[in-house]
């Protein structure tokens, strides 16, 4: 079989966050349920599994998936076929599962938060994805993605200046790729050039894998500040509602910006 045409490459791919799924909705969402099975069932639904029925079915955070769905979903993976709901009679079904999570699901496992005969079912080609702060040469690339796909209307976007990228470079990232967003989304906002700068830039002083040593309350308090003040920019239609958000006047806002900007240069 050849990697650059692969049987299932016309096939749908269906993608769940099962950390998303309400409980009491889970196996309904993922298996199909008859009409009638439960209060509100006015109409019966496939699931997603049959939805992806020939092609691949992607659990984003499987980890999260209640012990009785699990169960389910093992048996999807044993017996190619599964029971919706309220239905008597299994259909069989022909789907590849590609399951990730950000939690160590051998550690799960041992607590018993994950089923074993599941994890070793699903173990077949295990991939782990190292933090971003170990792929120090991807973060600008993936940067430059996240740029691109924020283009705005008239197809500009700022670009990373030298200062900008070498602070990039220089964070810890504990949030990994996310976090990278959201600072990026920060940039976008405070930014009022064709390039982001290093001043830009604000990072969250409450991220789990803050420095060791406490930072300086002025500091904290400042940085702090910055987030507030970008956060409710991005949201206000205008400053004069961010300011009004922030409980402070356009001037005061139009300053606490120009400080902020001066305090990140680097």
């Amino acid at each position: 079989m050849s990697t650059r045409h692969p049987p299932r490459r016309d096939a749908p791919l269906v993608a769940v966050n099962c950390a998303a799924l309400a409980d009491q909705m889970v196996e309904a969402r993922l298996f199909g349920h008859e009409r009638g099975a439960f209060t509100g069932a006015h109409a019966a639904s496939p699931g997603l599994v049959r939805s992806a029925d020939g092609g691949s079915l992607f659990l984003d955070e499987v980890a999260e998936l209640p012990l009785a769905a699990q169960a389910k979903l093992l048996r999807v993976l044993q017996e190619r076929e599964v029971l919706a709901v309220g239905a008597t009679r299994p259909v069989a079904v022909d789907v590849r599962i590609i399951a990730a999570g950000n939690r160590d699901l051998a550690a799960d496992v041992a607590s018993g938060r994950f089923r074993a005969d599941l994890y070793w079912r699903l173990a077949v080609f295990p991939l782990r994805t190292l933090p971003l702060a170990a792929r120090p040469a991807d973060i600008i690339a993936i940067a430059a993605h996240m740029l691109l796909a924020r283009t705005g209307g008239d197809g500009l976007v700022p670009w990373l200046a030298p200062c900008a990228q070498g602070r990039l470079n220089a964070h810890a990232w504990p949030g990994n790729v996310r976090e990278l967003g959201n600072v990026l989304d920060r940039a976008l906002v405070l930014t009022d050039g064709p390039d982001i700068r290093a001043r830009d830039l604000l990072f969250d002083t409450l991220a789990p894998a803050a420095a060791a040593t406490p930072a300086a309350l002025p500091g904290v308090v400042r940085d702090a500040e910055q987030i507030a003040i970008a956060r409710a920019i991005a949201s206000a239609p205008t400053r004069r509602d961010a300011a009004r958000q922030l409980g402070i006047s356009e001037r005061t806002l139009r300053y606490k910006l120009a400080a902020g900007r001066g305090a990140m240069v680097q």
